[in-house]
């Protein structure tokens, strides 16, 4: 991380404030960037009553900006946006400025209750403060919104895409003002107008992947105030879809990226098929950092899908993993009890032959891809169960 800069002097305060009030709008969270001592640098966006009065009060607005002050730079050191409880018991979180590789400050957000909190361990970065006394501040803290957690993860999402798209505007102009300065006029000229071209097609391309986001998260938003909580979970799970998979260039991930996305499309297909699909994922969390392909699940569940006669009755799709020596076994176990091995693996083929590829492609793809001990297959279930189990050996060190 390069050097404290002043802020004023390298982002668009404008810019970010626009961003920051039309997020509040649509979100209904508060907003306020800072800079990397937590001091403000943008007028407050929809912020509480709550909140309000605590920041006219001798000492809680120091720990506000203390508070924002740690949670903006927890997030400036594993450069993600970090989801935190404030002094005051709120749910907050900050997505960092980051521009060159210099941290420049936070846009802070939240200023919500979870309602799944007896759910979520989320980290306080300073003691409770006393505030219950104030009668004016308990009232409005009982008016605060409340929220999931995947609601607010998502909104904390669409605020970090928005954000990256503004710094790297910024950081565009930035390069291309530099680069003028070194070079002659005419020549300057003519890169200048293909830059310009080249640049509005990606910023294009950019704003309307940002759109996209933004338009799925007010969806969210306004499902989860009309109460079809239904719409809204199938809209938060359909976003978080699109922006794992669109990163095409993408080689490796690791096994939670990949059973995050399994289960975001599993909660869809069980919405449009109901009590006639159920699934359950138990793989531990030690396991979730191992590597593994970008998306070698896509193919595995989508097959397994399709393989379902309408005899089956009800389909049920188990996720688990055992270790195996120096490897991890990572097995997803059908119920179909007309659909054995062997058909499994031809429906494979065939799947995958849209892709110009076959299970065994898909196996050699893996090996070369992470090395020979790895190894792709379908066989009986474990359990004697009818049905089959879709087994992917990957090494638990990998490199």
């Amino acid at each position: 991380m390069g050097e404290f800069k002043k802020i004023s002097d390298q982002v668009n305060i404008e810019l970010i404030q626009s961003i920051q009030d039309k997020c509040s709008k649509a979100m209904g969270l508060a907003f306020v960037t800072v800079d990397y001592r937590g001091r403000p640098i943008t007028k407050y966006s929809g912020f509480t009553d709550h909140c309000a009065l605590g920041r006219e009060l001798q000492g809680f607005s120091e720990m506000c900006e203390q508070c924002d002050a740690h949670g903006g730079l927890h997030s400036a050191i594993t450069g993600q946006p970090y989801i935190y409880r404030c002094h005051a018991d709120l749910v907050d979180f900050a997505v960092p400025l980051i521009l060159n590789d210099n941290y420049l400050g936070s846009v802070m957000g939240g200023q919500v209750r979870l309602a799944d909190a007896e759910e979520r361990e989320l980290e306080h970065i300073l003691p409770r403060a006393n505030w219950n006394k104030n009668e004016a501040m308990a009232a409005a803290y009982g008016r605060l919104r409340e929220m999931t957690y995947d609601n607010l993860l998502a909104s904390v999402q669409v605020v970090r895409d928005m954000i990256l798209y503004a710094l790297q505007d910024q950081r565009g102009q930035t390069d291309r003002q530099e680069g003028g300065e070194q070079e002659q006029s005419e020549e300057r000229a003519g890169r200048d107008q293909s830059a310009r071209g080249q640049e509005r097609g990606v910023l294009w391309q950019q704003e309307g992947s940002d759109q996209f986001f933004f338009i799925m998260n007010l969806i969210t938003q306004l499902a989860y105030q009309e109460g079809a909580d239904r719409t809204g979970a199938v809209a938060l799970d359909f976003a978080d879809i699109v922006r794992y998979t669109s990163d095409a260039d993408r080689k490796l991930s690791v096994l939670g990226e990949e059973l995050n996305y399994v289960e975001a499309f599993l909660r869809i297909q069980k919405a449009w098929w109901g009590e006639m699909l159920s699934y359950s994922l138990s793989v531990p969390r030690q396991y979730w950092g191992v590597n593994c392909p970008f998306l070698i699940f896509r193919p595995i569940i989508d097959v397994t899908l399709q393989s379902f006669k309408s005899e089956d009755g009800r389909r049920k799709i188990d996720i688990f993993a055992e270790e195996n020596g120096k490897d991890l076994l990572v097995l997803v176990q059908a119920n179909s009890e007309s659909v054995g091995p062997e058909e499994m693996e031809n429906r494979a083929d065939e799947y995958l032959s849209r892709e110009h590829s076959s299970l065994r492609d898909l196996n050699r793809s893996l090996k070369r891809v992470m090395g020979k001990r790895c190894d792709l297959s379908i066989g009986h279930r474990g359990d004697g169960q009818p049905g089959y189990a879709v087994r992917l050996k990957l090494p638990l060190k990998w490199r």
